[in-house]
C-alpha cells in the first residue's frame, strides 16, 4: 500500500474536499482522485461518497479513517525519534509556557539547561497561560510555565519566582540629570492606564488606583509585547513586572513612575506539572539553581 494514499485520504477526510486537499498537498485534483481509487481498490470497498461539490466519508470510510491516522502518526514518530537520535538527543522535554515567560527568562533557563543535558531535546509550546493547564494534563507538555495559578484537579502548581512591578511611562524627551521625577498623579492626568496584559494583578491594582485616583483612564491590550510597543509610542503607561522592562529602561526607552505610597503586588510564575518525568524534574532543578 502507497503511504501517499494515506496521506490524500486522511486530508480528504478532515476537509471533504477534493479541492482544498489538492490545494493542501500541492497536488493536482486528478491525482487526489487517482490517489483515493487506488486505496479503494486496494480495500476493495469505497470509502467516499460525493455531496454535491463536497465529499463524505462512507460507514467503511470512517471504519478505517483512525487506522489511517495511526500508521502516519506512528510513521512521523518514527521519523522523528531517527532524526533525534541523529542529532544526539534520546530523550524529549516538552514545555508549555507563557508568552511573557518565553521572552524573559526561558531562554536563560533553556541555555543552562541544554548545557547540563545535552542530550534532551526541548520543545518550546508558546501558549497564553490558562491553556497551559490543560496542555499537562493530556500530557503533550512535560511541563507548564505560567503567570497564574492552576487550580486543575490532578495537577500540581508551584510557585516559584516572584518579582516587583515597575509603573512605567513614555520618556517625556527630557535629560536623565535634570528632569524632575515623574509624578503618578500627573501621569494619570496626562495618560491611558494599559491594563490586562497580565493574567494575575490587574483586578487588585485597578482597585486600588481608581480609590485614589477616580477620573483615570483605561485601555485593556492584552499582550505584553504591545503594551511596551504603545507605550514608546506615547499611547499610555502602564504597570509591568520587572522583567519585561528592565532591557527598556536601561536604554532609556521608558521611563520609571515612583508611586510608593502605592502598594502594588507582585508577579508570580508557576511550574505546573501531572506526574513529573526524569527530564521535568532535571529542568526544575536547573532553573531552582538559578533563581
Amino acid at each position: 500500500m502507497n503511504l501517499n494514499w494515506l496521506y490524500t485520504f486522511v486530508t480528504a477526510a478532515q476537509f471533504e474536499n477534493f479541492y482544498k486537499t489538492a490545494e493542501t498537498l500541492y497536488l493536482s485534483q486528478p491525482t487526489v482522485t487517482v490517489h483515493i481509487k487506488q486505496l479503494e481498490k486496494e480495500l476493495g470497498t469505497p470509502l467516499f461518497e460525493r455531496k454535491g461539490r463536497n465529499i463524505v466519508l462512507t460507514t467503511y470510510g470512517k471504519e478505517f479513517l483512525p487506522h489511517a491516522t495511526k500508521i502516519i502518526e506512528t510513521l512521523s514518530d518514527g521519523l522523528h525519534h531517527i532524526e533525534n537520535v541523529r542529532q544526539g538527543y534520546h530523550q524529549t522535554l516538552s514545555i508549555a509556557v507563557s508568552p511573557l515567560i518565553a521572552s524573559t527568562y526561558l531562554p536563560y533557563w533553556i541555555k543552562k539547561f541544554i548545557r547540563y543535558y545535552p542530550d534532551i531535546e526541548v520543545v518550546v509550546h508558546v501558549m497564553e497561560s490558562h491553556l497551559i493547564s490543560e496542555e499537562v494534563e493530556r500530557g503533550t507538555a512535560h511541563l507548564g510555565l505560567a503567570r497564574m495559578e492552576s487550580k486543575t484537579l490532578g495537577l500540581t502548581c508551584v510557585k516559584i519566582y516572584e518579582e516587583p512591578l515597575k509603573i512605567v511611562a513614555p520618556h517625556d524627551g527630557g535629560d536623565w540629570e535634570s528632569s524632575i521625577p515623574l509624578d503618578l498623579e500627573t501621569i494619570v492626568n496626562k495618560e491611558v492606564l494599559l491594563t490586562y496584559n497580565h493574567p494575575e494583578y490587574w483586578d487588585s491594582v485597578l482597585f486600588e488606583l481608581k480609590h485614589l485616583y477616580r477620573h483615570v483612564r483605561t485601555m485593556k491590550v492584552t499582550q505584553v509585547h504591545v503594551t511596551k510597543r504603545f507605550i514608546e509610542e506615547g499611547i499610555g503607561f502602564s504597570i509591568l513586572p520587572r522583567s519585561t522592562v528592565k532591557r527598556e529602561l536601561a536604554e532609556g526607552r521608558m521611563l520609571e513612575v515612583e508611586a510608593p505610597f502605592l502598594s502594588l503586588p507582585t508577579a508570580s510564575t508557576y511550574v505546573i506539572t501531572k506526574d513529573q518525568s526524569e527530564e521535568a524534574s532535571q529542568f526544575m532543578s536547573t532553573v531552582r539553581s538559578l533563581i
